[in-house]
């Protein structure tokens, strides 16, 4: 009996498996469209990323003598975007208002942030970039060109994350 069902399990395999032969193979067809999806993505498999154009301003910015290189000791948090951060030098500026830092000093500097009308111009870029200091993290390694002092506590004219 059991041989019996056994074999009629068999047949029925059988069967099914020259059925599927006939028909179209679901493969293929994902084979051409993969195909015609590659025709039309970037040639040599190249990255999308690597088409990216490099921000020469970001570039600029980063290389300027007036900045000084710094890591995050403490981040102090408002109301968006008002921000203090602590800071430990780790190269000090060439030029500029961060020539006089001594490396391995700490500072506290407040991110300039221009102010239209009492509320905080996120329409400009220097204020939108500055306003990201809002969003760093102890142990962030930061560049600061830094603007007037009262004190150890500065005002950065510009801070981005390295």
């Amino acid at each position: 009996m059991r041989a019996r069902w056994l074999a009629g399990f068999a047949v029925l395999l059988l069967a099914a498996s020259v059925e599927a032969q006939e028909e179209d193979d679901p493969l293929a067809e994902l084979a051409a469209l993969g195909d015609a999806v590659a025709e039309t993505g970037p040639e040599g498999g190249g990255s999308i990323r690597a088409k990216k154009d490099v921000d020469q301003e970001a570039s600029k910015r980063l290389k300027d003598r007036r900045n000084l290189e710094a890591k995050v000791e403490l981040v102090k948090v408002g109301a968006f975007p008002a921000v203090a951060v602590k800071l430990k030098v780790i190269k000090p500026a060439k030029e500029g208002a961060g020539k006089g830092v001594q490396k391995n000093s700490s500072l506290v500097v407040l991110p300039k942030l221009k102010v239209d009308g009492g509320k905080i111009s996120l329409e400009d870029p220097e204020t939108l970039r500055n306003a990201g200091a809002f969003y760093l993290k102890r142990g962030d390694k930061v560049m600061v060109r830094l603007g007037p002092s009262k004190g150890k506590v500065w005002e950065a004219e510009y801070i981005e994350r390295k």
